[in-house]
């Protein structure tokens, strides 16, 4: 906590410091001022969280330093000191806020009486200001998901603008905040660590900023605003990169994409500043991307396809040559994984006209901003997206020629990720459970879910060696909710522990 003296007379400023060390009061910094205006240029500069004031100063008087405190939303407790018994001057420093009025000469009780009663009002008004920013953070993050959605409504704006207190002429920034989860110190939190930026950023950045929660943890919406900010955007930008670059080199990775600047909030500065984020497929984490100004290798032209002579080359070719064809197109165009929309959904309908039985739910995943918010580089990205070819191509289940058993292995190979039990998949063939087990075990020598065990191991060795996911992610990207089952039956199936078959 820190503490200012104000008051024209050196001797009263030494004295109170002096009576101070008597109380044992530790304060973190103890500020002096000579006349209001160096103390009102202290408390812009320092926020002293309790101030002790002159009612008679040069240049302000304490009352008006109160006055100025408050207009500009600073919660210091303030005591006023002063040689005169005036009723007036008590009345207006009560009515000004004050937390106390003690006459001149002072007495060590009636300082430190003082100070608890400052100290105890100061804990008081941050909790109140803190559940009221919070309750303000609220209902921010609920009109930036409107606002996500489609254009604020004039009563929207309005409510807006009175929770950021901005200017009817603000013009707005969105950026998507991503932090990236391989390559922090386990030290770090998300929210120590967003905190720390914006630490960094408040005294620095030529604009009014929040950060708002987004949709998961490691994410948040960062809102910029100003007056002429369209002017500011190249100085913004630099301070946002200078005070991310430095964060990055104490170990916490943020990555920031910027939309363009804007008069109101719409739900494309939403969009543009998601698809910026994306950059950070082709450029590495750790870097502000910009919608305005892409990397160079992001100009690049995605290979041209003649969908229809794919289609016909395809159709003779068995499901594996499918799948290791659509691979390699994929590999052809990684460069442009970030904005791979458009393939994704082409290469969706191709194995649809093909006669695969592509799961709508899972390529959907694809396209949705959460599957890129929760992967972090090009390598993962790809190797889901073959994965899930290979799954189509090879789980063929329209063919009514193929057996039961033939079904239920194409059925596991597709729905491995999900919760199985011998109960569903009888009945999904419309068979007596325990027949079904039967059937499949006489079949292929082992029980339906041994072999559905083995799906999701080989899933979970080729995850664990090909990325970075980490083990707890990669049990639940496999089936297993749990990630203490998943290492017991992984270990025995494998005779290793995942972490010692990573190694």
């Amino acid at each position: 906590m820190k503490l200012l003296i104000a008051d024209d007379e050196a001797l009263i400023r030494e004295a109170i410091i002096a009576r101070l060390k008597k109380g044992n009061y530790q304060f973190e910094e103890i500020f002096q001022a000579a006349d209001g205006l160096e103390a009102w240029d202290i408390v812009r500069k320092k926020h002293p969280e309790i101030i002790i004031t002159d009612v008679r100063m040069e240049g302000m008087t304490g009352l008006s330093l109160i006055q100025r405190c408050r207009s500009a939303g600073i919660l210091a407790s303030v005591i006023v000191i002063s040689g005169y018994a005036e009723f007036e001057y008590v009345q207006s420093a009560l009515h000004h806020d004050a937390c106390c009025y003690l006459l001149k000469p002072l007495t060590q009780s009636a300082l430190f009486d003082a100070l608890q009663k400052a100290m105890a009002k100061h804990d008081a008004l941050t909790q109140f200001t803190q559940v009221q920013e919070q309750n303000n953070l609220l209902h921010l993050s609920r009109l930036l998901q409107k606002g996500k959605e489609r254009p604020l409504n004039l009563s929207e704006t309005n409510h807006l603008n009175h929770l950021l207190k901005a200017d009817a002429d603000c013009e707005f920034m969105v950026g998507a905040a991503h932090i990236s989860r391989y390559h922090q110190s386990r030290y770090f939190s998300p929210e120590n660590i967003y905190s720390a930026l914006a630490e960094q950023l408040s005294p620095r950045l030529e604009a009014d900023f929040c950060l708002v929660l987004s949709a998961t943890p490691q994410d948040r919406i960062l809102l910029v605003f100003a007056p002429f900010l369209s002017a500011k955007e190249r100085i913004l930008t630099e301070t946002l990169t200078a005070q991310i670059t430095r964060l990055n080199v104490l170990g916490a990775t943020i990555t920031l994409g910027l939309s363009s600047v804007s008069g109101s909030i719409r739900p494309e500065l939403f969009s543009q500043s998601e698809q910026a984020l994306k950059f950070r497929f082709l450029s590495g984490n750790g870097k502000v991307y910009s919608i305005g100004r892409p990397p160079a290798n992001a100009e690049q032209s995605p290979p041209k396809t003649d969908w229809k002579a794919l289609e016909n080359e395809l159709r003779c070719k068995s499901p594996r040559e499918t799948a290791d064809r659509l691979c390699a197109y994929i590999d052809s165009f990684h460069p442009l994984i970030y904005n791979s929309v458009y393939l994704i959904q082409r290469i969706y309908e191709l194995l649809i006209r093909l006669g695969y039985g592509p799961s709508k739910k899972n390529w959907d995943y694809f396209t949705d901003n959460a599957f890129w918010s929760s992967h972090e580089n090009q390598s993962e990205v790809l190797l889901l997206l073959k994965e899930e070819i290979s799954l189509a191509c090879l789980a063929r289940v329209s063919d009514n020629s193929l057996s039961v058993t033939q079904q239920a292995k194409a059925f596991l190979l597709e729905h491995y990720r999900e919760p199985v039990s011998i109960e569903m998949l009888a009945e999904y063939f419309h068979l007596n459970p325990r027949y079904f087990s039967t059937l499949f075990k006489k079949k292929e020598g082992i029980s339906p879910l041994d072999y559905l065990t083995q799906i999701r191991m080989e899933a979970a060795k080729n995850l664990l060696k090909d990325t970075d996911i980490p083990v707890s992610e990669v049990s639940a990207l496999v089936g297993y909710e749990d990630p203490r089952y998943f290492y017991k039956v992984f270990k025995k199936y494998t005779g290793q522990t995942p972490t010692n078959f990573r190694s």
